[in-house]
């Protein structure tokens, strides 16, 4: 049976393709459509959310692309990290085997031809100086688990990042609306001219909106991933360090 393993490689290249493919043709559909409506006095209805959209289809198209690649990376993560993907109790019991009965030359090229497995590495590092002192094969062990971790660390900040850039984005695209805005009152009339300030702040303010709610979403999701990836290492570190104390004690 195969092995699960954390290192399959998220297609970045694919995704972004399909999101910006994505982006375009939204951006094109909200741009044929009619210009932003007021309050309706029979109703009191604001603007839909497909006109807010349009007040700024460029910036809002980016935050709604980042938004469907905080879900897929979310998605991914939570289907990849966990412990049985960290350190498959498969593979620990076939290393803890061959330590068992001392075969570490075994053992470390067993570790060699499934690196793809978060624990081997590590677990490797230290059946090939199973002949050292206890101190330095921990310390060896506690470099390489470190080397590890923070790859997953850097991949889950992914998440992170696009939780800091959606806000940012939302204020640029409301700087920008209210910079066209002031600068249309001088074709307005006097009458018009504040009716038509009150609009173009309200759908400047829509990109803020928008990119705080999936600066929010991005945010939840990425403390779900970073709170499964905290348990999976302690797991994946009591594994080794269980292994490591079987060298041990078959070497007293």
């Amino acid at each position: 049976m195969k092995q699960r393993t954390t290192t399959g490689q998220f297609p970045f290249r694919m995704v972004g393709l399909m999101m910006a493919l994505f982006t375009t043709l939204a951006t094109s559909a909200v741009m044929a459509a009619d210009e932003l409506g007021g309050i309706d006095a029979a109703t009191g209805k604001g603007p839909t959310i497909v006109e807010l959209f349009q007040t700024s289809p460029i910036i809002n198209g980016i935050i709604l692309a980042l938004s469907v690649f905080a879900i897929l990376f979310f998605l991914f993560f939570i289907t990849t990290i966990n412990s049985g993907t960290l350190a498959p109790q498969r593979f620990v019991d076939d290393v803890n085997k061959l330590v068992l009965a001392k075969k570490y030359d075994e053992a470390a090229h067993f570790c060699r031809s499934h690196q793809k497995i978060f624990v081997a590495s590590i677990i490797q590092r230290c059946v090939e100086n199973s002949g050292k002192d206890h101190t330095v094969i921990m310390d060896m062990m506690d470099s390489e688990g470190k080397r590890r971790a923070d790859i997953l660390w850097n991949r889950i900040s992914y998440l992170a990042d696009i939780a800091n850039v959606a806000p940012m984005l939302g204020l640029l695209g409301t700087v920008l609306g209210m910079i066209n805005a002031f600068f249309a009152m001088k074709f307005e009339s006097l009458s018009a001219s504040s009716s038509a300030l009150s609009t173009s702040i309200g759908a400047a303010m829509a990109t803020t909106m928008f990119g705080l709610i999936v600066a929010i979403i991005a945010t939840f999701c990425y403390s779900i991933v970073k709170s499964r990836l905290t348990r999976s290492l302690a797991s994946a570190e009591e594994v080794v360090h269980s292994l490591t104390d079987h060298m041990k004690r078959g070497d007293a």
